[in-house]
């Protein structure tokens, strides 16, 4: 027996700390037991159906450390499976009281705890007991040696097996392989010779009987059709059984079927016979089945001769499954269809076969509908499935029949194209915490093979490549890391935010002044509240009704003239700050001066980093109050942040032509990146202005991280719009936003980047972040951005009316300052799950795709499907805008690539796959049914192949896009 560790688990221990010790048994009446000691720290993994040896153990102590003797203390299993022999057991003298678990038949884990019942302040004890499946088993025939049936038709029982430990119990979880080889082909005999006689009717005692026409000779138009079994592999249940069925080849002769067990598993191999009859006869028959088709968990009637009057005379066996009798004559049956609802199975065809007494009737292969949700979706329409039951299996149809006179054969219309059908599937995970990360077992079956039970291939999460990473990277980047590292720092020291006091406005600054300004940003990219921090001097160079701009004294040479200072603050005070402030409210003016400052300075070029540099931020301390001046602390019991500069303060790189300080940056660069950089963090100043002094939270009730830069991406869109002059809810292709170059600068200056962020995402799946990431100085970040903005846009089309209010409504988080998640399901009234997948269908149909283990596809491959109904309400044509992205990447999206959704094609064949998709994520599969495809069944299970629990919160979503 292989050995391991029981895991004692944090099963709270006594708050006592002894004071004495010792091993005698306390006797006295009235000598409390306070704890629970575990005894069997160190016992074997055991396999499944044995028991623990030795057993679970615990020690009964009084305060003073001294055993107990007679306390009952009682082992419950809560979680798994298996036996406790006894339930309660009394303590002994030495104050131990032990039970024996006996493992289940099944792999996988058990948790016991051991209380004292008559004292319920003893804190339990839980033990944890790891059940492996047997190395050897030994396997045994339980039923369906020895069958005869007509050459083609299916055999009527399953051939089923029991696997059992070498200790005689039952072996669950075990693998079991099964294979087969034809009769031996008969070779063509020298003219004379008689070929030996095929077993007929009457030879030995049949368990099947005849068609109703006899079988068909081979020719060169009906080929000969090997046999087939449903299962090529399968799990044994907790009983420790397994079987599969059998369907007969066109050749007669003797099958053998072949069983053993897989999965590093020991054991011998099995053999089943079975008889494929040429021309079997018999007395009943079996002719039609209402109306050919039979549907699981349902009705059917069977039309023969033979057939007895009283029900439970006839035996129905349907794919290996007995049915039902309900009702009988001599020629008619009804039957209850069974439901196969322990297996997800797809449509396909069934044996059906009557037994009465003795004799079989011939088999009929008819087509089963399985009872499951079956997809039937138009184009353009989706259905999303949600929670552990809905998720277990969903059925697709089998494609459109191939029939002479489709596309391409003779005869056919030119015109005339056979339909496929492509659908996009989406499994998501819609837990909203960082630990609720969920592995999956996607089950994809088709009738060729039902297994499902083989091991499982992993889905890989996407990689960037460095090439596109790199790209993505040059400009600017880590601002992200920046907040967040900072606003962490900010609520770990418990820093209060100053809040605005009501005193009158001061004068504003004029150009030529000069202002200094703390700056707390060092190479570990977060701000620190430590005074002295250094300090940047800086002239205003350009004074608006919104903004104050100011250079640093340090600035490299050849930056903006000062007419460009001054057309640079026009713009700002036209175009982007009453758009932003329109959607999110204005900043809340701490300074009192009226106006946010924007410090360009070589401070911030130094972040950087070649050419993934640091193009600009807002710092969420200098809200805090620096213990300076008279302002109030929102927060009377919170610290001081004496690098804080109270004041709404936007920091920015200086020109820097020459790259003396890392990346080249010319005045035209950085007249043009500042407008969308202002937009960006007006709205994080101002949604923690709206935020941190007033509530109670302080710094912690300031937007999680991820909606805050979807917001603030979205900021960025609206101020693009407004200076385009281009409405939302429009559907913008790229040839409006392009009609001009001065039009394309603005589309590339304001929102090529959410677009490009976007793409990011979309390449990066499997795996790619949406509401958390640990790089968020990195692509992580810009694919979460990407994400965040996508969703937002979504929301605000579909939101109807004035979108500025349902911004508006978002950054202020409500009376409780809702954050995250949350916020979203308060503002929308909708549930997450709703919301994450209607914006993963939106996505699906706004965007063409490339499939996982395929090279960048051309242009074409990557246009949206012709036919496709437009979302209703969109101000983007995303999927015209990918399109005209891809046509030259390089100059267009800024990538080396297409941007494409990335896909884990399907395909209709049997798999298994693995998967582990992260909070509030989902991955992409296509599938494409052909004509001619097979049904298939696709369920969606934990890692283990159990159904997902129900804490789990699994989704599906499929959308059909051809």
């Amino acid at each position: 027996m292989r050995r391991g560790a029981l895991a004692v688990l944090a099963g709270v221990l006594a708050g006592v700390f002894a004071i004495g010790c010792g091993d005698g048994g306390s006797t006295e009446i009235g000598s409390p037991p306070t704890a629970l000691i575990p005894v069997s720290a160190a016992v074997d993994t055991i396999v499944t159906g044995e028991a623990t040896d030795p057993p679970i153990a615990v020690r009964v102590e009084d305060a003073l450390g001294n055993a107990v003797e007679g306390a009952p203390v009682r082992f419950v299993i809560v979680r798994g499976e298996g036996e406790l022999s006894p339930g309660v057991a009394v303590a002994g003298r030495d104050g131990v009281a032990e039970s024996v678990y006996r493992a289940g038949p099944t792999p996988g884990e058990a948790e016991i705890q051991a209380d004292i019942p008559s004292a319920a302040d003893v804190p339990p004890l839980r033990f944890l007991v790891l059940a492996e499946a047997a190395d050897t088993v030994l396997l045994s025939i339980v039923e369906g040696d020895g069958q005869q049936a007509e050459a083609g038709s299916q055999l009527p029982l399953p051939f089923s097996i029991r696997a059992e430990t070498t200790s005689g119990a039952p072996a669950g979880g075990v693998r079991i392989g099964f294979d087969w080889t034809p009769p031996e082909e008969v070779p063509d005999l020298p003219e004379g010779e008689e070929t030996p006689e095929l077993l007929e009717a009457g030879d030995t005692m049949a368990v099947a009987g005849p068609p109703d026409p006899a079988a068909p000779e081979e020719s060169e138009e009906s080929p000969a059709r090997p046999g087939a079994l449903t299962h090529d592999i399968v799990m044994t249940d907790a009983d420790g059984r397994g079987g599969a069925v059998f369907t007969l080849g066109s050749r007669p002769g003797d099958y053998r079927i072949h069983v053993f067990a897989m999965g590093g598993v020991y054991s011998d191999t099995l053999s089943f016979s079975a008889m494929a009859l040429a021309s079997p006869g018999g007395a009943v028959q079996l002719d039609s089945i209402g109306n050919g088709r039979l549907a699981a968990g349902t009705r059917a009637l069977l039309y023969g001769s033979g057939f007895r009057p009283v029900p439970d005379d006839n035996q129905v066996w349907i794919e290996g499954t007995a049915a039902t009798v309900v009702s009988a004559t001599e020629t008619e049956l009804t039957v209850e269809v069974p439901a196969f609802a322990r297996t997800c199975l797809p449509e396909r065809e069934v044996g059906v076969r009557v037994l009465v007494g003795s004799d079989a009737s011939n088999g009929l292969l008819l087509p089963m509908e399985p009872a499951n949700l079956r997809v039937g979706l138009e184009v353009g329409e989706s259905l999303t499935l949600r929670g552990p039951v809905e998720v277990e299996c969903v059925q697709f149809a089998p494609g459109a029949p191939m029939e002479a006179g489709e596309a391409g054969e003779p005869g056919a219309p030119e015109d005339l194209e056979p339909e496929t059908p492509e659908y996009r599937i989406v499994i998501g995970n819609t837990g909203r915490n960082a630990s609720s990360g969920l592995p999956l077992r996607i089950t994809v079956r088709t009738p060729a093979d039902m297994s499902g039970d083989g091991p499982a291939t992993a889905v890989e999460r996407g990689m960037i490549d460095p090439g596109i990473a790199e790209a993505a990277l040059a400009g600017t980047s880590r601002d992200i890391g920046i907040r967040a590292r900072t606003l962490a720092q900010l609520v770990q020291a418990r820093v209060s935010p100053l809040r605005p006091d009501g005193s009158a406005a001061v004068s504003a600054p004029v150009p030529g002044d000069t202002l200094e300004y703390f700056f707390s940003v060092g190479p570990e990219l977060a701000g620190t509240c430590v005074d002295p921090a250094s300090t940047v001097r800086g002239t205003v160079r350009a004074v608006g009704d919104g903004v104050v701009l100011v250079e640093d004294l340090a600035a490299p040479a050849g930056g903006p003239t000062e007419e460009e200072w001054l057309a640079l603050a026009r713009e700002l005070d036209g175009t982007v700050l009453p758009a932003v402030t329109s959607y999110f409210g204005p900043p809340e003016d701490i300074d009192r001066n009226g106006r946010v400052v924007i410090l360009f300075t070589p401070a911030v070029n130094r972040l950087g980093d070649g050419e993934a540099g640091v193009g600009g931020f807002s710092l969420p301390q200098d809200l805090a109050a620096s213990g300076r001046g008279d302002g109030e602390l929102s927060d009377p019991d919170g610290g001081i942040c004496p690098a804080s500069n109270e004041a709404e303060i936007v920091y920015s790189v200086s020109a820097d032509p020459d790259a003396t300080l890392g990346r080249a940056i010319s005045a035209a660069d950085l007249l043009r990146e500042t407008p969308a950089l202002v937009a960006h963090e007006i709205q994080h100043i101002v949604s923690a202005g709206r935020r941190a002094p007033t509530s109670s939270a302080g710094f912690g009730a300031i937007e999680e991280i991820w909606l805050d830069e979807a917001l603030s991406s979205l900021a960025e869109e609206v101020a693009g719009l407004a200076a385009l002059g281009l409405p939302v809810g429009d559907r913008l292709t790229f040839d409006r936003v392009s009609e001009t170059p001065e039009a394309l600068d603005t589309f590339n200056a304001y929102m090529l980047g959410n677009f490009r962020n976007l793409g990011l995402y979309m390449l990066g799946l499997p795996g790619a972040p949406t509401v958390s990431t640990d790089d968020l100085d990195g692509v992580g970040g810009l694919q979460m951005r990407g994400f965040g903005w996508f969703l937002l846009r979504r929301l605000a089309d579909q939101a109807g009316g004035d979108e500025r209010a349902f911004f508006r409504s978002v950054v202020g988080g409500g009376q409780n300052y809702g954050r995250g998640i949350a916020n979203l399901e308060r503002v929308t009234g909708r549930e997450w799950a709703s919301i994450l997948a209607d914006v993963s269908v939106a996505l699906a149909l706004g965007a063409g795709t490339l499939d996982e283990g395929t090279e960048d596809s051309p242009e074409e491959d990557l246009d949206a499907p012709e036919a496709l109904p437009q979302l209703a309400a969109a101000t983007w044509d995303a999927a015209d805008v990918f399109r005209s992205l891809n046509q030259d990447a390089d100059t267009r999206s800024g990538l080396p690539t297409a941007i494409a959704l990335r896909t884990e094609p399907l395909g209709f064949e049997t798999r298994v796959l693995s998967l582990d998709v992260g909070p509030s994520s989902v991955q992409y599969f296509s599938l494409a049914s052909a004509p001619g495809a097979p049904g298939l069944s696709l369920s969606l299970e934990t890692a283990g192949g159990t159904p997902a629990g129900e804490t789990a919160e699994p989704l599906i979503t499929i959308v059909r896009t051809k």
